[in-house]
């Protein structure tokens, strides 16, 4: 029936971008070699390179399916011959759903969410800010991650921003969690402006049918 049908975020994406299977560590691993071998190319010297972007994203889709995510896009370029480095991560598990009392008005959603944050994320709680997409408003929180990597036998600082959109579902109680993310976390301000622009065109629509 069309009423048990919940309507999907759908998004306009600029540049390059690749699905990672999330259904199962099989289809990861297929679609990830897919996208090692789209962007590193075949050459036996980009073998171990290819490998390890494999395996990266084998966990992150495993990581992402634990989570309930229902879909994970890489992107690798902004146009042609333009590096990027993102991720697009999408949750809609039924799990998140505010009380019953609240009503479904996104206002209300959005709000009751925004009053919770302190006690549920009290480090994100400072960073809170609305901002708008096709058909309302969504409230961004974010981070900087900080990891210690080494390269080349030189310990270097790794900077990941990470930033979280809560989309009040259509009609219901339930939030919509997308996560952007990109290692280029010295620069938070520039993606984060990027990562609107994503959100800002991004909707709500019924599913093709099957």
């Amino acid at each position: 029936m069309m009423a048990d049908i919940a309507p999907e975020l759908v998004f306009r994406l600029l540049g390059t971008w690749w699905r990672v299977d999330v259904e199962s560590d099989d289809a990861a691993r297929a679609s990830a070699t897919v996208v090692a071998r789209g962007t590193l190319g075949v050459a036996d010297t980009e073998a171990t390179a290819r490998r390890r972007m494999r395996d990266d994203l084998v966990r992150a889709a495993a990581a992402a399916r634990e989570a309930h995510a229902r879909l994970l896009l890489l992107q690798t370029e902004l146009g042609p011959g333009d590096p990027m480095s993102a991720t697009l991560t999408v949750y809609d598990d039924d799990r998140v759903r505010m009380s019953p009392a609240i009503g479904t008005a996104p206002e209300r959603v959005l709000g009751v969410l925004e009053e919770s944050l302190p006690q549920i994320a009290p480090d994100l709680a400072p960073t809170a800010v609305r901002r708008p997409f096709t058909g309302g408003e969504v409230v961004r929180v974010h981070r900087i991650e900080e990891t210690v990597e080494v390269e080349d036998g030189a310990e270097f600082t790794q900077r990941r921003l990470v930033a979280q959109y809560w989309y009040p579902q259509p009609d219901s109680k339930q939030l919509v969690l997308v996560v952007l993310s990109t290692p280029l976390g010295d620069i938070p301000n520039a993606l984060l402006s990027y990562f609107d622009a994503i959100v800002e065109v991004s909707r709500f629509a019924m599913p093709d049918p099957a």
